[in-house]
């Protein structure tokens, strides 16, 4: 008789354990998502425009600070609304644009 008196004690007692534990993983899948994004960096620094023509609101724009108008590659973790924070940013080479001119001396022989 104790023994079933004890148990029915016990049972309320792990109820909230297991609410605990289901709790944590609904903050784990709400969190954050680090990714890479390759674009260039708007005239006022506070977007990212992608590649593909996304356009990324920048939650902490002093990191993109100097780098107005020029192509990087930014690692971030994204929030909700198309917004990022910023972590790395690597600043890519823009490839350099020859003209040929057939007037020029090099095409005169």
């Amino acid at each position: 008789m104790k023994k079933l008196v004890l148990c029915f004690l016990a049972v309320p007692l792990l109820i909230p354990v297991s609410a605990f534990g289901q709790d944590q993983n609904a903050a784990k899948s709400s969190a954050t998502k680090s990714i890479t994004i390759s674009g260039r960096v708007s005239e006022d620094g506070k977007m990212l425009i992608a590649k593909n023509g996304e356009a990324w609101s920048v939650m902490n724009a002093v990191a993109l600070a100097g780098h107005e108008n020029q192509q990087v590659k930014v690692k971030c973790e994204t929030s909700a609304g198309h917004s990022i924070r910023v972590r790395s940013i690597k600043i890519l080479a823009t490839p350099a644009t020859v003209h040929a001119n057939p007037s020029d001396s090099a095409f005169r022989r």
